[in-house]
């Protein structure tokens, strides 16, 4: 993993200006969230970085047909039972919908590592049976070659759903880098 790991790292990617602008916004709101879910320690730049990776901190409405919004792109019609006192068209709504949501994937998650994690928030439980195939370890690539998804199909050709998820962990992490310094805690490991 620490071969690829520092393959797909190593190209230290930058937002633009205004893509970090529109990030840090929102720190305020995702620390705070985060922190009451998870506590003091939970390190919530990493949920920022998977702001931008969902949206590059946009309040958008997605088109992928299942009415997902916000920066976080929460889909209302999924959560709005189990948060039914949340207003999904608010930045706190969104960020107190998205720290939820991670804190039920961490819940989840065969091994308490945030990589595993946010592959839940996106991609469902699924990595919880390739990392048991996997033989229940923590090793990121022995968990994506256990990877027995299905394709998607864009207008400009076909995608692993393997290689979609498991770069999402990647990239929320190195977006996730970038506000703010990271600190270790014993409880909250990325890797």
């Amino acid at each position: 993993m620490l071969l690829f790991l520092h393959t797909q790292l190593s190209a230290t990617v930058s937002p633009s200006g205004s893509v970090y602008k529109r990030c840090i916004q929102y720190i305020p709101s995702v620390a705070s969230w985060h922190q009451n879910y998870f506590g003091l320690d939970f390190p919530y730049q990493y949920p920022v970085g998977q702001l931008q990776q969902e949206s590059n901190c946009r309040f958008v409405i997605s088109k992928d047909g299942y009415g997902s919004v916000g920066p976080a792109q929460i889909t209302p019609s999924v959560w709005q039972k189990t948060l039914p006192n949340v207003d999904f068209w608010t930045v706190d709504g969104t960020m107190r919908a998205q720290a939820y949501i991670n804190k039920d994937a961490w819940n989840q998650a065969v091994i308490k590592r945030l990589w595993v994690m946010f592959q839940i928030y996106n991609g469902g439980g699924l990595v919880n049976k390739e990392i048991k195939r996997a033989g229940g370890i923590n090793d990121w690539e022995a968990a994506k070659a256990q990877c027995r998804r299905g394709v998607t199909r864009y207008k400009s050709g076909e995608r692993s759903n393997c290689d979609i998820n498991y770069e999402y962990s990647v990239l929320v992490y190195k977006y996730g880098g970038q506000y703010g310094g990271v600190k270790a805690t014993s409880k909250y490991h990325y890797w």
